[in-house]
């Protein structure tokens, strides 16, 4: 007789972050596109103080694509390791999440067709969380969560010698020589590659070992281990991951005679990451302390494929070549700050709005493009 899994409960705080880092792409992104230059600080952050606020928005900005990217390998895994006793294609998110990687691709290159978008890079890191899953259930040796971490620090890994590929001119594209296609998967300007599976993709496999993590049976004793691990876990990666990863640099090199060089000029990955787990644990002891029920916030984190693909269109003029950005940049009919606020308030609303009525208006799409450009049909409000 077979084990029935037991269910764990739905993670709200996941879905409050999900619909932060939407809501902060929203507000990001218009502001980026409309904000006129001589309200950008030509300087590091903080130098000058005229631009204070500028730079804490841009500080701000900076976390929304790493902690979608974590998001994503976070909430993926947790709900397929949930199905762990069920084989490999027997469970039910390995299909649909073969169905997800095949949807990302679709539209992120329907989007950008010359460029690598985060929905291709988000396509292939599910497509690698997939693949390791299905290795761990070859070699049953390794936690899962420690395939996921070690991973993660590979990729990582590769962003410091990849960055070196470039002369006065800029970056050039690597591999030298190969097709445009794989050279935005891995290294080439920033108009073509925006975010390239290094260190990207690093992101996703960090979000997956917390993922499986978030499963164990010492997570789960009390209701404030989760947040309580995520917020010491958080805190000691934003503050002291630099002089941890050197001092294992310094520590290799005069024992073994190598080191973790790369890893190690990486470091702003891993305070990222931390301010994420902060960010995650605040939002967790939140979940803990109040009643978190659905609403049109928590809508906006499950729908955001639909918000993302038609802010592409209204915003950018992708796929039609007509949008705000035809009319607004930051050099033409530019906005103030105050203008540029209010923008993106009315943009953000715009969003809600969508999300709200988003049953009718997915089943309105259905039927005039649904065949041409085929969206899922479970965006709904009631999307889990």
């Amino acid at each position: 007789m077979s084990k029935i899994p037991v269910k764990r409960p739905r993670l709200m705080f996941i879905d409050m972050a999900r619909s932060i880092a939407i809501i902060l792409m929203l507000e990001g992104h218009f502001v980026d596109q409309t904000l006129g230059s001589r309200f950008r600080s030509p300087d590091a952050h903080f130098v000058n103080p005229d631009f204070f606020w500028y730079d804490c928005w841009h500080i701000i900005r900076g976390y929304t694509s790493p902690m979608f990217l974590t998001m994503t390998g976070l909430i993926f895994v947790y709900l397929l390791y949930a199905n762990k006793g069920e084989p490999f294609f027997g469970n039910e998110r390995v299909k649909k999440g073969f169905k997800r990687v095949a949807e990302l691709l679709f539209w992120g290159y329907i989007l950008m067709p010359k460029g690598f978008h985060i929905l291709q890079c988000i396509g292939f890191g599910i497509l690698g969380l997939l693949l390791t899953y299905g290795l761990y259930r070859l070699i049953k040796v390794i936690p899962l969560w420690v395939y996921y971490l070690v991973f993660s620090l590979v990729i990582f890994s590769f962003w410091a010698p990849l960055s070196k590929i470039r002369n006065e001119a800029g970056v050039i594209p690597w591999p030298y020589g190969w097709p445009n296609f794989i050279q935005n998967i891995i290294h080439a300007p920033s108009h073509r590659s925006m975010f390239p599976l290094a260190p990207h993709l690093g992101y996703t496999f960090f979000g997956a070992g917390i993922g499986v993590l978030l499963h164990t049976a010492w997570m789960n004793k009390s209701k404030w281990i989760i947040p309580g691990f995520l917020l010491a876990t958080g805190f000691l990666m934003f503050f002291f991951s630099t002089q941890f990863l050197y001092f294992v640099h310094h520590f290799m090199t005069r024992s073994f005679g190598f080191g973790i060089e790369y890893l190690a000029s990486g470091n702003w990955l891993f305070e990222n990451l931390g301010m994420i787990l902060m960010v995650l644990g605040i939002l967790s002891l939140v979940e803990k302390l109040f009643t978190i029920k659905d609403n049109l916030f928590i809508f906006m984190g499950r729908n955001t494929l639909p918000v993302f693909v038609v802010h592409m269109i209204v915003l950018y003029g992708a796929i039609i070549h007509f949008g705000i950005a035809k009319f607004i940049s930051r050099d033409m009919n530019s906005l103030n700050p105050y203008e540029a606020a209010i923008g993106a308030a009315l943009f953000i609303s715009l969003f809600a709005v969508m999300v709200y009525y988003i049953k009718p208006l997915t089943a309105f799409y259905d039927r005039i493009l649904g065949i041409v450009f085929p969206i899922r049909k479970r965006f709904s409000k009631e999307n889990k």
